[in-house]
């Protein structure tokens, strides 16, 4: 491919903290690609988050964005002491945030998307790491870190940590496990006028809890609106997830609290980058949760 010039004018989704540097090129026949330089710590599960991406795509999940290979069948090519990523551009639509969280046409996508994947991920095992996903680890984990560096804010948490240890960690690890996204807000959906374009970082994949991507995407829609969790956009959503009969009842009964596990995630995300705004508004929306925990599992499950 010749590369004739970068195009800066085009907006990339997803998050740019997982590359070293990347652009949308144009080649000489008008073709576009997102070119991504990637930090040699990452290679090996860069290569083989490209493998699996390549694995879904074959089996034809078409909103998967595929990365090049090489002459060689590589999907990580060396070149001027750089590794470096090719795959095609996908545009799409700019979220109206927050108002996007109450269409009901992005529940039907979605679950759409959502069914194809799991099923299709059940087909034949994919490349994966031979580990799970233990949340009830990951959470107690961060939870320990955050009490000794921080311990005022931990205070701020701990009722949601003691209302996990209660209602999840005992049933946690007999919960039935599926590949997941690992990671799929909105925000990592590439958005047409009435459908999925694309689905994209996938730096979090694995097997978790099958019901795992949806407890994730629900609690950024409701971080987005409260009021988004009784909307068309979460109700057809969930309703077409039941009807599916892919997830286990003991899935099911365990995702108001996976929702609030998830959201100790996002905290260390916030954590991380010393937001102290948001700190607090997670706080505000843990409890939230946890006080509403029956009503918002009547209002996810109303005529599923």
């Amino acid at each position: 491919m010749d590369f004739v010039r970068l195009r800066a004018d085009l907006s990339l989704a997803g998050s740019p903290e997982r590359t070293a540097w990347r652009s949308v090129v144009e080649t000489n026949d008008g073709r576009l690609f997102v070119l991504e330089r990637i930090p040699s710590k990452l290679y090996g599960g860069k290569r083989r988050i490209a493998a699996i991406l390549q694995q879904l795509s074959d089996r034809g999940m078409q909103q998967i964005v595929a990365y090049l290979p090489d002459a060689g069948g590589e999907f990580i090519h060396l070149i001027n002491h750089g590794l470096w990523q090719l795959y095609p551009y996908v545009g799409g639509v700019v979220l109206d945030r927050p108002a996007y969280a109450m269409d009901g046409w992005r529940g039907d996508a979605v679950a759409d998307f959502l069914i194809q994947f799991i099923a299709t991920s059940r087909q034949s095992p994919l490349d994966l790491e031979p580990s799970s996903f233990s949340i009830a680890a990951y959470t107690l984990d961060l939870f320990s870190t955050l009490s000794s560096r921080n311990p005022q804010i931990a205070d701020r948490y701990r009722p949601f940590m003691a209302h996990l240890k209660k209602r999840l960690f005992p049933v946690a690890e007999g919960l039935p496990m599926g590949f997941c996204h690992g990671d799929v807000p909105p925000i990592n959906i590439i958005w047409g006028s009435q459908s999925i374009h694309a689905v994209i970082d996938w730096e979090f994949c694995g097997i978790k809890p099958e019901i795992y991507d949806l407890a994730n995407l629900l609690g950024c829609l409701g971080m987005e609106d409260p009021q988004s969790l009784g909307g068309p956009f979460v109700h057809r959503l969930v309703s077409q997830l039941r009807r599916s009969g892919l997830f286990s009842d003991g899935s099911w009964a365990a995702l108001p609290d996976l929702i609030l596990a998830i959201r100790f995630a996002w905290l260390s995300e916030w954590m991380r980058k010393n937001d102290q705004p948001m700190i607090r508004l997670e706080a505000e929306y843990m409890s939230l949760l946890s006080e509403y925990r029956q009503n918002l599992k009547a209002i996810l499950f109303r005529g599923a």
